[in-house]
């Protein structure tokens, strides 16, 4: 629910709006199913771009970081990673 709220009701009508965002090869994304995707990642903006010019939810992995920070700040980043159905990854080591 909060991916949906925020990709086409808060966030991302506004950013397509001000960016204009383009994206190329969009074709060739499967109608249903799953499809890895791999960005370039220049920046960490792929993963507020991408979700908004792409048609099917997309789970990102992201650092177990976002989801163990004390504080308030970390709860609220807890919170919002969760909210948006990215997975937490722990990136120590060949080990973990």
């Amino acid at each position: 629910m909060f991916y949906w709220l925020c990709k086409y009701v808060l966030i991302g009508p506004w950013l397509r709006l001000i960016f204009r965002p383009q994206v190329t090869g969009v074709e060739h994304l499967p109608t249903d199913g799953s499809a890895i995707l791999a960005s370039n990642h220049l920046s960490f903006s792929d993963s507020i771009f991408l979700p908004i010019v792409v048609k099917p939810h997309i789970t990102f992995l992201a650092k177990s970081d976002y989801f163990s920070s004390p504080g308030l700040k970390g709860w609220a980043t807890k919170l919002f990673m969760s909210a948006a159905g990215q997975v937490p990854v722990d990136r120590s080591g060949c080990r973990a």
